[in-house]
């Protein structure tokens, strides 16, 4: 898609925070259908479509403004500390490429920053972490210095600054789904997003929370190179990648249609659906351990389930009615993957300052 200007100058400028710590968390994400359409060039020549959902487990960031230009980065999860005057971002450890995009766009010689950064789950995982990142650190820099964005905005300088200023190759969903939480049908076009927040009865979130099943595979991908492949067959006109990534965006008409419906288990049946879509799209996105997690899961019950972000390892996703989640769980324990419990998030990206 294409994305609008949206330079940090942009932002309204309330006062820095010197000597105040800003601290922000930024939830990651369940694809439910529609992921790829949101890949360049994809949306801009056909629009694309994804329904989505935020999920408590997050990224964390706090930002502490310095009276100098230095930079001081931990990252906790890594274990890795880098500091050095603001000018030689550009030499930051590659391990910490994410952060020095958010720090470069805000920080100045006169202002520099104290940044610490911890995530519940690591990019390569399919929740969209890498990009929560982004957003996490984004947020509570923003705070610190004292600049103020609307939702649409934090999202869209997001996808800049990982997208343009740091290069890296993806979409555009995980961004919006870790300011905006909650369930999102998120509409792509050649100049705009469209977020439509869903409002779904108690029931059914508290119904979805219980059936739906995540199942770490135990394994981390690289997303570029899924996205690359996948991009190179759509303009080489392939019509196995155009039609799959069609009906891709329409399994996401489907699924969010299907929510506002109340009718579950044929949501869980159309995840289904959105598996044998999705692979068709790359033959990179399919690996043999998760077909095996699939075909051991709807054996014990589960009505489908899918990859839970662009392929190639990371966590699976799948929809168990009541009466047999606990028995699709352990048919997947037993394979010894980890099965993870899901809660739902509706609050998106929050930030907060204290001494």
């Amino acid at each position: 898609m294409g994305i609008p200007e949206t330079k940090s100058s942009s932002f309204d400028v309330v006062t820095d925070r010197l000597g105040h710590t800003a601290f922000a968390r930024a939830p990651m994400r369940l694809s439910f259908a529609g992921g790829g359409t949101d890949v360049p060039p994809y949306p801009q020549r056909e629009g694309g479509a994804v329904l989505s959902v935020a999920i408590r487990r997050y990224a964390y960031a706090s930002a502490r403004i310095r009276d100098d230009d230095q930079f001081v980065i931990r990252s906790l999860d890594l274990g890795l500390i880098a500091e050095g005057p603001i000018g030689q971002l550009s030499e930051l450890d590659q391990r910490l490429h994410l952060l020095r995009g958010p720090i470069s766009r805000l920080a100045t010689d006169e202002r520099g920053v104290d940044l610490r950064v911890q995530s519940q789950a690591p990019p390569g995982s399919g929740l969209g972490a890498s990009s929560t990142i982004v957003v996490a650190v984004l947020g509570a820099l923003l705070s610190a210095y004292g600049r103020v964005a609307t939702p649409h905005q934090m999202a869209e300088m997001a996808v800049e600054i990982e997208r343009q200023d740091l290069g890296l190759t993806g979409g555009t969903q995980d961004h919006y789904a870790a300011v905006f939480g909650g369930f999102n049908f998120l509409e792509f076009s050649e100049s705009d997003v469209v977020v439509n927040q869903l409002k779904l009865p108690l029931a059914t979130v508290a119904t979805l929370e219980h059936n739906l099943v995540l199942c770490d595979l135990g394994s981390s991908r690289e997303s570029a190179t899924i996205i690359d492949d996948q991009t190179a067959r759509y303009e080489s006109d392939s019509g196995e990648t155009q039609s799959a990534l069609r009906r891709q965006r329409e399994l996401a008409v489907e699924m969010k249609q299907l929510l506002l419906a109340g009718d579950l288990d044929q949501f869980g049946r159309t995840l289904g659906q959105v598996w044998e879509s999705k692979r068709a799209i790359s033959p990179l996105i399919a690996t043999a351990e998760a077909d095996h997690a699939y075909e051991v899961a709807l054996g014990a019950g589960a009505l489908g389930g899918k990859i839970a972000g662009a392929g190639g390892g990371g966590f699976m996703l799948f929809y168990a009615p009541f009466g047999s989640r606990f028995e699709v769980a352990q048919a997947l324990r037993d394979l010894g993957h980890d099965v993870l419990d899901v809660a739902l998030d509706d609050s998106g990206l929050q930030s907060w300052t204290h001494d």
